[in-house]
């Protein structure tokens, strides 16, 4: 598990370098750090200063469609008279290192331990890794995932409840994880165990989501605005795709995720029979859905993924000579560097 340490810090310090070499650029000395709570983290410490507020205007935007597990973070550690962002970035560091052995395991129990390494180096240092340094949700929902699926492997049920309810609770593609989850879980138990151990795998999870549901409605009379407000982002679905391809508009950072993308079918495709099923239904949910729901954050949501980085993990493996792999490597490095740069201030996550 070595490589687990040595591809978390070089993947960290290179985006932490990005990101605030970035910001810098953009706005001098006295904003270098602003890049790590570029974009939607303005969003998620909004909801926890002010809440979420009443029914949305049509057409404006408002934090209903963020998922409230961190805005509740950072807003018990406010609380606790810390400086709240600053620290839930330092826990999304560390949250990254926990993902990494997470799948270093999940990993070397189907593949051994050289895969595995190499499957945790393709997820630090695929291009948008750099997101997991930010005031986002995404190294929780990474971690959550990754240990979800561990935990089950491991049967330990209750436990991987709990990792689902927080996947769920970061993110709203969670949900669809914790059904996934649920699914291996109940075909992982024993006959007269399975409706007990699916339970404990996604019942709290369940619970978390009708909570919040509850929430919604009370605030603003609909239980879904999560949902419904999303529609003031104006999601740029597959047709926006077609129009650009088209050359009817242009593809700005569109194209960026469409190419990621790309980049995860193919890692995909290589090693496609050799993943778990329940790997395979994850990896289908995050590449298919936001054709239908929005592609921008399409790079994220692959990096997020980790069946995509055993997927290139099983690839740069089996890749020869060596000095491909080096090459593939340090191409990835070269790319986060640049994309936690232009993030701080250019391109959307």
């Amino acid at each position: 598990m070595r490589s687990v340490p040595a591809a978390w810090l070089v993947s960290r310090v290179v985006a932490a370098v990005g990101l605030t070499g970035g910001a810098w650029y953009r706005g001098g000395s006295s904003r270098r750090f602003s890049g790590f709570l570029a974009w939607d983290g303005q969003w998620y410490l909004r909801a926890a200063s002010d809440g979420y507020g009443g029914v949305p205007l049509a057409g404006h935007r408002s934090p209903w469609p963020f998922f409230p597990l961190l805005p509740g973070l950072l807003r018990l550690t406010h609380d606790l008279g810390l400086p709240a962002a600053a620290v839930i970035v330092v826990v999304n560091h560390l949250l990254v290192l926990v993902a990494l052995v997470g799948l270093w395991h999940l990993a070397d129990r189907r593949f051994g331990s050289e895969i595995a390494a190499r499957s945790v180096w393709a997820l630090a240092l695929f291009p948008m890794a750099g997101v997991f340094s930010m005031l986002y949700p995404s190294a929780i929902f990474l971690a959550a995932s990754v240990w979800a699926f561990e935990l089950v492997a491991r049967r330990q049920w209750a436990f991987a409840g709990v990792a689902v309810s927080a996947a769920t609770m970061a993110r709203p593609n969670g949900a669809v994880t914790a059904v996934i989850v649920a699914g291996v879980a109940w075909r992982a138990s024993p006959y007269r165990q399975r409706f007990v151990n699916t339970a404990l795998v996604a019942g709290p999870s369940a619970a978390a989501v009708a909570v919040w549901v509850a929430v919604c409605a009370s605030a603003t009379g609909n239980p879904f605005v999560f949902v419904t407000a999303k529609a003031a982002w104006n999601e740029q679905t597959v047709v926006e795709l077609a129009r650009r391809l088209l050359g009817v508009a242009r593809f700005d950072s569109l194209a960026v995720h469409v190419l990621l993308g790309l980049v995860g079918v193919a890692a995909l495709r290589m090693a496609w029979n050799e993943l778990e099923a329940g790997w395979r239904a994850l990896a289908i949910v995050t590449l298919v859905v936001p054709l239908a729901t929005g592609l921008v954050g399409l790079g994220r949501y692959g990096n997020e993924c980790f069946p995509i980085a055993i997927a290139a993990g099983t690839s740069l493996a089996r890749l020869q000579p060596r000095g491909y792999r080096l090459v593939l490597l340090s191409s990835g490095t070269m790319s986060l560097a640049v994309s936690a740069t232009i993030a701080a201030h250019g391109l959307v996550p």
